[in-house]
């Protein structure tokens, strides 16, 4: 699929494979993101007790996991529109073969 804007070709050409390696890449990494114990962070606070730092490890851990699980939420809605638009890619080439097919190549 190429893009044209105001006439212009712009060379972009994004097929259905191209899609589905892209969504899979994102589903890989939103399972790594889930993956991260981020809420061990807090741990630290134990092991820099009265320190400004400790307490700030102590908030921050439970922050950072519910923000990795935000992102990787995020990253699969976005993996499943790339499949979605995949498919959709998919099943125009296809019938656009299939047309190309019944006119006897013409």
């Amino acid at each position: 699929m190429s893009v044209s804007l105001g006439g212009e070709m712009t060379g972009f050409d994004v097929g259905p494979d191209v899609l589905r390696a892209a969504a899979t890449a994102a589903r890989q990494a939103a399972e790594v993101v889930r993956g991260l114990e981020l809420d061990r962070v807090a741990d630290l606070a134990a092991a820099l007790p009265g320190a400004a730092s400790g307490e700030t490890a102590r908030g921050l851990g439970p922050r950072w996991a519910d923000a990795s699980v935000r992102w990787a939420d995020g990253v699969d809605s976005y993996a499943t529109a790339l499949s979605t638009s995949a498919e959709a890619y998919q099943a125009q080439e296809d019938a656009a073969t299939d047309g190309f097919g019944r006119t006897g190549g013409r």
